[in-house]
């Protein structure tokens, strides 16, 4: 990687006033006697970031410098540059606009790579500059998830397009949603968001919780494309007014996903969402969970009770079903019967009963659940508890004989108390039946392959509960690369916290006493709470600074 000059360097440094001059005269002294240059030595003392340096490099060239956080390339600009091209010169054409390519790069010197767009392209170039690591990261979206638009060009049969009538006109979109498909499965996606917009069409997927954006077709196949996902979920295809819900199950090479279908009507056209359910919980135990050991065992521990309530909260996508039929499948035996009613069902497992709820046959959480307590149940699981009346009637069950296992949309686990309250449950109720509840949030991992040390800004660490000034340990990042498409981060590991009820807590609630009394009496009987396993997290390298602040920070 090319640097600026010693001397350059040392200038804009305190021209800047980036360091302290002291800091930048010591480390001069520490380069020389260690035969290295400047930027080498002010990156060993972890001094300086990437992307102070690219700040400093734009200063030293005269060109503006690019924060790519602040922009949202447009990833069909790869076909400007080729993926070669682009890769050896570290740069990409984040705008093509008025006859002028706005071009980002690592060095803003590198006259060879200017050129060779300036010719291939036939038109202006405008230089400016950002960090490797951001760099690269477009890099890897834009040519990575480009492959499926490309493939998308050939006219071929497609095996079992027959059944849907397609015909040589629809063959390239039905290719085009194929290699979509694939392409996001390929990743590792949770979503495939499909939005129209005045201009243009927008593709994202969720990966790790995060939404990417990648290459997307022209508009004008966007019709066609939505088109297309209703004629395979078996949905009005004349219907484009109102909202539409739907499934259907993908095979492809390899690639084997349920996908859940949304579509709703927007301003400029049908927008749809695509989740790709995987039967994952076939091979989840609890623990693979990666809950801390003393959280695991207490949770295994209160799973066997014969009778009672446990819930488990967070917001949507932060794994509380995987959680669910993870306890479930510890339980599970054929001398127990095991009932789940969920909406939608989304892993299929053929050692427990699901019910799929279906309010059009009248079939809700709470209907269902009185009729799955006439079929002598050992074992039920409740998706969500969101009503009133499925609150009343699943306390009931707890405090019948059955086990009940369910899920709440609360901020951590105390708080599922408040929700229950709100929902018209009895204090004393409460303290009865309820044995547990378990929070967790998702943070995404660090990739192994690009995992270094991080500078973090002190209000981050401040955000976690940690001191800056005193840490103990150095945060970890991922730098990005090809592996993790630039992001830094590969897969995601849960944070946990779990409030188990006692005598003291049980008198704490019928007494109505707020949660933050609740809260204070769990510390100091020794609970950690969800930025508390954040943290060891961290400490262990896993995640960043950033991820937990993000899902669990204290502001």
């Amino acid at each position: 990687m090319s640097t600026v000059v010693a001397d350059e360097l040392r200038d804009l440094l305190l021209a800047q006033r980036v360091l302290p001059p002291a800091e930048v005269e010591k480390a001069e002294q520490e380069a020389q006697a260690d035969g290295n240059d400047l930027e080498t030595t002010l990156r060993k003392k972890r001094l300086l970031t990437d992307t102070n340096f690219a700040a400093i490099r734009a200063i030293g060239a005269g060109v503006q410098f690019c924060n790519l956080s602040d922009f949202i390339p447009c990833l069909r600009n790869a076909g400007i540059v080729t993926e070669e091209l682009a890769r050896r010169h570290v740069m990409f054409p984040l705008f093509d606009l008025d006859g002028v390519i706005t071009l980002i790069m690592e060095n803003p010197n590198d006259l060879a790579g200017i050129e060779q767009v300036r010719r291939s392209s036939r038109k202006e170039v405008d230089v400016c500059v950002a960090s490797r690591g951001d760099i690269i990261g477009v890099i890897e979206r834009a040519y990575g998830a480009s492959k499926y638009l490309q493939q998308s060009t050939a006219i071929e049969p497609v095996a079992g397009d027959d059944e849907f009538g397609a015909s040589d006109e629809t063959q390239p979109v039905i290719r085009l949603v194929d290699n979509l498909v694939q392409e996001a499965a390929r990743q590792g996606a949770s979503d495939i968001h499909i939005e129209p917009g005045e201009q243009e069409l927008r593709i994202r997927i969720r990966v790790d919780g995060v939404l990417r954006e990648v290459a997307a077709p022209p508009l004008g196949l966007a019709r066609a494309i939505v088109s297309r996902i209703k004629v395979i979920s078996k949905l009005d295809i004349s219907k484009s007014r109102s909202p539409q819900d739907g499934a259907f199950h993908y095979r492809g090479a390899d690639v084997d996903v349920v996908l859940r279908v949304s579509i709703l009507p927007s301003v400029f056209g049908e927008a749809v969402v695509l989740r790709l359910l995987r039967n994952a919980s076939e091979s989840i135990s609890m623990r693979e969970l990666g809950m801390p050991s003393n959280v695991l065992e207490r949770f295994q521990a209160v799973v066997t009770n014969a009778h009672g309530m446990i819930l488990v909260s967070g917001p949507t996508g932060s794994g509380k079903s995987t959680t669910l039929y993870a306890a479930m499948k510890s339980v599970a035996s054929p001398q127990k019967n095991v009932i789940a009613i969920e909406d939608p069902v989304e892993y299929r497992t053929s050692s427990i009963r699901q019910v799929q709820v279906n309010p059009e046959a009248n079939l809700t959480f709470a209907s269902g659940l009185r009729s799955i307590l006439r079929q002598d149940p050992d074992v039920i699981m409740v998706g969500e508890i969101r009503d009133g009346e499925t609150a009343q009637i699943a306390v009931q069950a707890a405090l019948t004989g059955h086990l009940v296992l369910s899920t709440v949309h609360t901020n951590d686990s105390i708080g599922a108390i408040s929700r229950l309250r709100e929902l018209g449950v009895a204090p004393f109720l409460i303290s009865s039946s309820l044995l547990g509840v378990l929070a967790q949030r998702l943070c995404r991992r660090i990739c192994p392959d690009c995992k270094g040390s991080d500078t973090v800004p002190k209000p981050l660490i401040r955000a976690v509960g940690l001191d800056p000034e005193n840490l103990g340990f150095q945060p970890m990042r991922g730098k990005g690369c090809r592996r993790c498409v630039g992001t830094g981060y590969m897969g995601r590991v849960g944070v946990y916290e779990f409030f188990e009820l006692n005598e003291k807590f049980a008198e704490m609630i019928v007494r109505l006493e707020p949660s933050e009394s609740i809260r204070a009496l769990a510390r100091n009987n020794g609970m950690t709470f969800l930025v508390d396993d954040g943290v060891a997290k961290i400490r262990a390298g896993l995640t960043t600074v950033e991820e937990v602040a993000r899902v669990a920070g204290k502001a």
